[in-house]
């Protein structure tokens, strides 16, 4: 008979990686599934992804000796991701995407919004997805 008990390896795991560090790179991985949700005709196991891991980093936050500023988290997690972007073409596609889906939000919506979905458009169709 074992000794491993599972839930107090699941608390020991969550206090030695419950730092800023490791929480900015579980952020960066719910921000990547989420864009991949945005450019999926079906978003649903992206979003589901993003919800597991955002509620791990949830118990994560929990375990934290100090208390850390959203705004430093997701900062650093958006730095994360850029620092990392693949030389891959199709994601960098989507990387492109998102930027101009956000900009949409700016000044000349319409325009903007117009960008977006050919951004969209051409990353799935360079997937081979096509767009309906």
């Amino acid at each position: 008979m074992s000794d491993f008990d599972p839930t107090k390896f699941h608390g020991a795991f969550l206090a030695a990686n419950a730092n800023e560090r490791f929480i900015v790179v579980q952020l960066a991985d719910v921000i990547r599934d989420l864009m991949r949700a945005v450019s999926s005709d079906n978003s649903s196991g992206g979003v589901y992804s993003a919800a597991e891991k955002m509620g791990f980093v949830g118990e994560l936050l929990t375990r934290c000796q100090e208390p850390l500023s959203w705004r430093r988290l997701l900062k650093n997690a958006v730095e994360e991701i850029k620092a990392n972007i693949p030389d891959d073409p199709d994601d960098r596609r989507l990387v492109e995407a998102a930027t101009r889906g956000i900009n949409a939000a700016r000044g000349r919506a319409s325009r903007r919004l117009q960008e977006f979905r050919d951004a969209v458009f051409w990353s799935m169709e360079s997937r081979g997805k096509g767009v309906k």
